[in-house]
């Protein structure tokens, strides 16, 4: 189903997070662009459709309270909305802000300065017309992002979860969260702010991923099940043990229903949604990369003919081609 195709390398490793690959298509100049996390910096590498020509750069975590040492960078994603298109990058000491090319930083939030207490920021997601929304130890924190210019406002907080947030997914104006205890929060854009539809208890393992596509909630746990589910009821409508160990990242091809899901176990497995009133989830396909801990896994293109992926302590980001 899948063929391996040549990688790009990156200008250094890649950390062991889950979720840490990001991909960013910008069709009018033919390029895509691709985030990877390793400890304080970030691997950026801008190469064109066909692959021939690959760029790369890392930006590091500018922290302006610098002066108690270099923070970590936790994630890293690009967030497309309407307007605007925004590279946000968190850590254990804020969350950053830059224009879609990584020079310009356009925001900082800090999360605090004190040594005594550690903090979360995993988590990046537009939704709506101008919201972006991270999450923050066990709270969503909302900012109003304009058209242009560095006026950036946090709008709302968002209290809902026990435990800190692992990850976020949108699909127009519907958000959803999920944390470190399993729980998974659907949100909607309502007026000027968001409102909770539902809530799915959390068995105690991580949601480490989630995605959303047509009503149905894709999580990935570090269980290693995958877990589908209706957003607006709650309603679980299947449940596959889907890899031999915890699932760092899961993705969903917008245009079929393709799931990626991507594990510690090395295996990288296709799977197919069904939109049904009880949405059902159907094996596809699988490939092994030998001695690889996945950590981060997306479809680049939203038919899901080319799938990347990256290992933990690997220096690449591998390809696989629909044949």
């Amino acid at each position: 189903m899948y063929r391996r195709d040549k990688p790009i390398v990156l200008k250094s490793s890649t950390s062991s997070l889950c979720n840490n690959l990001a991909v960013y298509v910008l069709p009018d100049k033919r390029q895509i662009s691709y985030a990877v996390v390793y400890k304080s910096m970030v691997n950026l590498s801008v190469a064109t459709i066909d692959g021939n020509s690959v760029l790369g750069k890392q930006v590091g975590c500018k922290d302006p309270s610098a002066s108690i040492g270099v923070p970590f960078v936790l994630q890293c994603k690009w967030v497309n909305l309407p307007s605007r298109t925004i590279l946000v990058m968190t850590s254990t000491r804020g969350i950053q802000m830059f224009e879609s090319d990584g020079v310009t930083l356009v925001y900082w939030h800090s999360l605090g300065d004190s040594l005594e207490e550690s903090h979360l920021a995993r988590g990046i997601e537009g939704v709506g017309e101008n919201f972006l929304c991270v999450g923050s130890d066990n709270s969503v924190l909302v900012f109003n992002i304009p058209s242009k210019g560095p006026n950036v406002a946090l709008s709302d907080t968002l209290h809902v979860h026990k435990a800190p947030i692992t990850h976020l997914a949108s699909d127009h104006d519907m958000l959803v969260s999920a944390d470190e205890l399993g729980t998974i929060v659907t949100w909607k854009v309502k007026g000027s702010g968001l409102v909770q539809i539902s809530n799915i208890r959390g068995e105690g393992w991580p949601c480490n991923s989630v995605a959303v596509w047509k009503g149905i909630i894709v999580g990935g746990f570090a269980s290693g099940h995958l877990r589908i589910f209706n957003a607006s009821s709650g309603a679980i409508g299947a449940e596959v043990a889907a890899h031999a160990r915890s699932i760092n990242a899961v993705d969903i091809s917008k245009e079929n229903g393709l799931v990626l899901s991507v594990s510690d176990d090395t295996y990288l497995k296709i799977w197919q949604l069904k939109p049904l009133n009880i949405p059902q989830i159907e094996y596809r396909h699988a490939e092994c990369v030998t001695d690889l801990q996945l950590v981060g896994g997306q479809f680049v293109d939203d038919q899901g003919k080319v799938i990347c992926v990256t290992g933990y302590d690997c220096n690449e980001i591998i390809f696989f081609v629909k044949n």
